[in-house]
């Protein structure tokens, strides 16, 4: 699947097709790279190859790199006996010797331990935050370890036998949780949202913009934006509470920001009229939701 964000900068003289920026999935590094991450990074990587051969006068980028936070990079590095920074290292080294053995050239691999994914991170939370879309409150739901993150009744199945639920997506068991978290007012976007799917063909193949209005159809809840540091600790802090880290998804969709220079305004405004995301479908609502 394609997404597709359009911004066209008609006041400062630019043409529409003057640039285009291709970002693959940023890879998590709680196990080594295999053939799936290589495929999604050859198309991104094909794709700019013919922007370029097409439009040489056009400036393309293609972003990629690996998403190091969270406990199922905890978890991992303590199978293996190894310090969490240390693993990290070894495997986004892995990433990047698997990607020059195929040839593929990225303009930038992102890490999101780098300190400028952090910055950005901290900027993008405080500038949430002071917009009023970002609450703190007593919150409780299913939550499911492997995945790292809450799930709905409507995406849990239960083993009669066992009483035991599992993620439907997944497989994978859930426990209920009960803490104190940061929340984001997603419900205030709903008809956002949904009217920016809808606009200019920004999904492609089209049939997976009828899931994702599917999807959209129903009331969106506020989602949780972090976890207690005492559970999660290999994780960016949340700016002034240091009792709480950022949720692992939200710090990863932020790499698309800081690859192209964000909170530096010199740097991140360039103007980037067109970009081009490759995903799977079992992400896309997420992806969606950030862009």
């Amino acid at each position: 699947m394609l997404i597709r964000r359009i911004k066209c900068v008609r006041n400062l003289g630019i043409r529409y097709n003057s640039s285009h920026y291709v970002t693959t999935p940023i890879f998590y590094v709680n196990a080594a790279p295999h053939i799936g991450h290589l495929y999604s990074a050859v198309i991104a990587d094909a794709h700019c190859r013919y922007q370029r051969l097409r439009n040489p006068e056009k400036t393309v980028r293609l972003c990629t790199g690996t998403d190091e936070h969270g406990t199922k990079i905890q978890q991992a590095a303590t199978l293996h006996g190894i310090p969490v920074a240390k693993y990290c290292d070894d495997i986004s080294e892995r990433y990047r010797e698997v990607f020059r053995s195929a040839s593929i050239q990225p303009d930038d691999f992102i890490r999101t331990t780098e300190e400028r994914h952090k910055r950005a991170v901290a900027h993008f939370w405080r500038t949430l935050h002071s917009r009023g879309h970002i609450y703190s409150a007593a919150y409780s739901g299913w939550y499911c370890v492997s995945d790292e993150t809450f799930l709905t009744d409507s995406q849990l199945r239960l083993d009669e036998s066992t009483e035991t639920r599992f993620s439907l997506e997944s497989g994978h068991p859930v426990e209920w949780t009960e803490e104190t978290n940061y929340m984001f007012r997603l419900s205030q976007f709903q008809d956002d949202v949904r009217h920016w799917v809808k606009q200019e063909a920004r999904i492609r193949p089209a049939k997976f913009e009828k899931i994702l209005l599917d999807t959209l159809s129903e009331p969106l809840p506020d989602v949780s934006v972090s976890r207690p540091s005492n559970r999660v600790h290999w994780a960016i802090p949340v700016p002034d509470d240091d009792s709480q880290t950022v949720y692992v998804w939200l710090d990863a969709l932020v790499n698309y920001l800081s690859s192209v220079g964000y909170p530096n305004k010199e740097v991140s405004s360039r103007p980037f009229c067109l970009s081009v995301r490759p995903f799977f479908s079992e992400k896309s609502i997420f992806v969606v939701l950030k862009l």
